[in-house]
């Protein structure tokens, strides 16, 4: 038979006990714990799921902003550049056009351009609350004519396609 060799066990491979640690684990300081939440926290946005990320409570955040002031003032930069973000979403996404595909008989038959009209509203409300509050109203007005303008030039380029 050309089967007749012998099987030969295979190396015993240390065990997890017999091999000496490389690092002891270690606790992260307290500043560190601080920057690495900040960090999870522009990326994700939320407070309950960065702190999880860091391994800390929610509650241990309101500590840290109610008593390190150099904390709470870097908590509001994220949170205001998280907030910025999320605006230029908005409203890149309220200015997005989407075609709905219209079929018949499988065959595609036509496009419909649809635009986001609640999210616009909803923008258009948050500029406003802001001027409520004493925003410069040059800079909204200056930001609500240039969106109106890119929508009036998206609903002409529509029709023009259109026809």
């Amino acid at each position: 038979m050309p089967f007749d060799t012998e099987i030969q066990p295979l190396p015993r491979q240390a065990e997890p006990a017999d091999m000496p640690a490389a690092t002891p684990a270690h606790k992260r300081s307290p500043a560190r714990q601080r920057a690495y939440f900040l960090r999870q926290f522009e990326r994700c946005g939320a407070v309950t799921e960065a702190a999880a990320r860091t391994g800390i409570t929610p509650r241990t955040v309101q500590r840290w902003r109610n008593n390190d002031p150099r904390f709470a003032l870097r908590y509001e930069d994220a949170l205001a550049r998280r907030s910025e973000l999320l605006e230029d979403d908005g409203i890149r996404r309220a200015r997005g056009v989407t075609f709905k595909p219209y079929f018949y008989r499988g065959r595609h038959i036509a496009s419909v351009e649809q635009h986001n009209d609640r999210l616009l509203m909803f923008m258009l409300n948050r500029l406003d609350r802001a001027q409520q509050r004493g925003v410069d109203a040059s800079q909204l007005r200056a930001i609500a004519q240039a969106t109106a303008a890119k929508l009036v030039e998206i609903l002409r380029e529509s029709r023009q396609q259109g026809s």
